[in-house]
């Protein structure tokens, strides 16, 4: 008897371990594409516009941490720790917490948001769709900043 409710005591704890983790994932991505949007401001601040972008986050990353001017300091590539932002090898894209890489427009002709603004996604744990995904299995878990 005792065995059993160890053992169902544990099937709960790994279970919740689990839940905890995922939900962990979610909220580190959210906050990423926040620093992001933080980041994009100041660019927007310094240049007078976004970076222009056709989807991948590699122009992103030139322009928010170029060596001289770092706007978002997460973004370094040395990093080594559980928390990386950035892919391992160079070119660089961001990265959200599954390993997928953060995707960011900024062109006028196929913008979710008004054309003075950019768009931000995270593909979330099931890597699917892109910025015009119509289906909802591959929408449901996307992050976005829209």
């Amino acid at each position: 008897m005792v065995i059993a409710i160890i053992a169902v005591l544990a099937t709960l704890t790994i279970g919740g371990i689990g839940f905890y983790d995922e939900k962990m994932k979610f909220s580190r991505t959210e906050i990423l594409i926040a620093s992001i949007e933080s980041a994009l401001e100041e660019y927007k601040a310094d240049n007078g516009s976004y970076p222009t972008s056709g989807g991948s986050s590699q122009i992103l990353y030139d322009e928010l941490y170029d060596g001289t001017n770092i706007y978002l300091a997460t973004l370094n590539p040395d990093f080594t720790g559980k928390q990386r932002n950035v892919s391992a090898n160079a070119p660089y894209t961001i990265i959200d917490a599954w390993g997928g890489e953060i995707r960011y427009r900024h062109d006028a002709a196929s913008m979710a948001n008004p054309s003075q603004d950019y768009d931000i996604i995270s593909l979330g744990p099931n890597g699917v769709g892109d910025f015009a995904s119509n289906s909802d299995s591959a929408k449901a878990d996307d992050i976005k900043n829209w």
